[in-house]
């Protein structure tokens, strides 16, 4: 076995247990708002979409190392920097987000990187940076002034994302290159914890939702 194929053999395992994480930490960001945390639930839903962001990330990379892709070690660590960069995974998640319905204020939001700074101001105390110093001329920041209706976007986000591929993946419109997380995803009772966990949904996920749920489940 190459040095490449131990990579990406640690990789898929990776992939399927950032999606695992991300579910985990969906779940506590809807405990924490329905005990009023706004400021952890806030924080812990951004964390899911990071999570999501690196599952997608590493199913790219495996899908295109099964399509025939030749990677070298050094490829596999230019690529797997992203990991570490908050920014690139709101970005991997955006770049899946809109076909799952996901607002496109959210999107704008992952997009530009606004999404990290929310984030530090619902998890810290302090002043705005200027260049690599405080800026005392502006508002001290606080996480008590996180916005419940921003929370409660997110975990929107988050969970039109997962139910919206769930039920594609069980009806056989989706199908992931992970065949942990495809199996997970195609699982009636999965869709069926998460409209419980959180019943609001966006008028167009919701829209899509019932197209999708007339369609005949892939037999597996």
């Amino acid at each position: 076995m190459t040095r490449v194929t131990t990579i990406l053999n640690k990789l898929h395992r990776m992939a399927i247990a950032a999606f695992d994480n991300a579910v985990r930490l969906h779940e506590d960001a809807v405990l924490l708002f329905d005990a009023g945390r706004i400021p952890s639930s806030l924080h812990t839903s951004v964390l899911s979409i990071e999570e999501i962001g690196k599952y997608l990330l590493n199913e790219e990379i495996l899908f295109q190392a099964a399509g025939g892709s030749e990677y070298t070690e050094q490829d596999l660590d230019e690529l797997l920097r992203q990991t570490f960069s908050h920014v690139a995974k709101h970005r991997w998640f955006a770049r899946h987000a809109e076909q799952f319905f996901v607002s496109q204020t959210i999107v704008r939001i992952l997009r530009s990187g606004e999404l990290e700074t929310i984030k530090q101001r619902a998890t810290y105390v302090g002043f705005p940076r200027k260049k690599k110093g405080p800026n005392f001329d502006k508002r001290l920041e606080t996480p008590f002034r996180a916005s419940r209706k921003r929370a409660a976007e997110f975990i929107t986000a988050v969970n039109d994302f997962l139910i919206v591929l769930a039920i594609g993946t069980r009806k056989g419109v989706y199908s992931l290159d992970i065949a942990g997380v495809d199996d997970r995803l195609a699982q009636r009772e999965f869709e069926e914890h998460l409209v419980a966990l959180w019943p609001i949904m966006r008028p167009s996920t919701r829209k899509e939702v019932e197209q999708l749920r007339k369609l005949e489940d892939e037999e597996r």
